[in-house]
């Protein structure tokens, strides 16, 4: 049996991560776990009867974060009797709080899996492991695709109330309806989170994306999303993960701190000038699926010969 384990299907972030390593895993069929706190009890007695004749995926998301602690505790024991491969996870790491999962539990996971392919540059250099392949960022890049212009200007602003705080979340929402009131947009909200497993839900938070021509966010995924959907994006960072994709992508200069949100406005103004990284996305995507052929033929030397028997 192939696992998939994942942090939660309430985030649209996690869950598009989670869909585009699922439907590039294809033809292989995954069983869903979920690696969020509340789910890691079932999440771990599922996998007790797991064998080096299954096979357990795990990522993407910010799993490398210090709240999936339990999760990489519980499964230690595990991963040295499974096989595993990680793909598309990454480190969290928050300007306002310390973040990081501990550097030993994180290490032994990595050196111990099959295949291990972390979303940025701040997580390859965290973990330090020589011969670490490059980064490739998030699998959710696949799980939406460029849409077309929107005919009406539209700004959305994809909040984090956690990685801001409260005084600069508060600035965000009255710089982006000014601008919006200004230059005639629509301005609309997400947080990217969502009744778990409602698709519909998914799908609209994705159509918000679409809908925009500028995006403002302090999220990750606002970032990704963003750029996933064709679409000119400003990020806010209380999290140096912003920072690493905006970088990856070419759009450092579109990165205001959490220090400088007096530069907003100006910001703003200036958005709409932002070469959309195309290429990048591309790459990206292109990325993703060569990491899926290597993981599919994992899969297949490490199962094919069992079915067989």
């Amino acid at each position: 049996m192939i696992y998939h384990i994942f942090a939660n299907r309430s985030n649209a972030g996690d869950w598009l991560s989670a869909r585009g390593i699922q439907a590039l895993l294809a033809p292989w069929r995954v069983t869903e776990l979920l690696c969020d706190t509340p789910f890691v009890p079932e999440t771990l007695a599922a996998l007790e009867t797991a064998t080096d004749r299954d096979f357990i995926v795990i990522g993407g998301g910010g799993l490398f974060m210090d709240y999936f602690v339990p999760f990489w505790e519980g499964f230690r024991p595990m991963a040295e009797r499974v096989p595993f491969a990680i793909w598309g996870a990454g480190c969290c790491d928050m300007k306002r709080e310390a973040t990081r999962l501990p550097l030993p539990l994180l290490g032994a996971m990595v050196d111990r899996a099959r295949l291990c392919v972390v979303r940025d540059e701040l997580t390859r250099q965290y973990l330090a492991r020589p011969g670490l392949a490059e980064p490739v960022p998030c699998p959710a890049l696949i799980s939406v695709v460029t849409a077309p212009p929107t005919d009406r200007g539209r700004l959305l602003h994809v909040d984090h109330l956690d990685n801001v705080g409260v005084e600069v979340y508060e600035e965000m929402v009255r710089v982006g309806r000014a601008f919006s009131e200004r230059t005639g947009r629509v301005y609309s909200q997400t947080n990217n989170l969502l009744p778990a497993g409602q698709t519909l839900a998914l799908q609209r938070i994705v159509q918000l994306y679409a809908a925009a021509d500028l995006v403002l966010t302090s999220r990750l995924h606002g970032c990704i999303l963003a750029l996933a959907t064709g679409r000119r994006v400003l990020v806010v960072s209380g999290d140096r993960k912003v920072e690493s994709f905006m970088a990856a992508a070419g759009l450092s200069d579109w990165v205001v701190d959490l220090d400088a949100v007096g530069r907003l406005p100006e910001r703003l103004e200036r958005l709409a000038e932002q070469e959309v990284p195309v290429a990048f996305v591309e790459r990206a995507r292109a990325q993703n699926r060569a990491v899926a052929t290597r993981l599919r033929s994992l899969l297949a030397a490490q199962l094919e010969p069992h079915r067989r028997r």
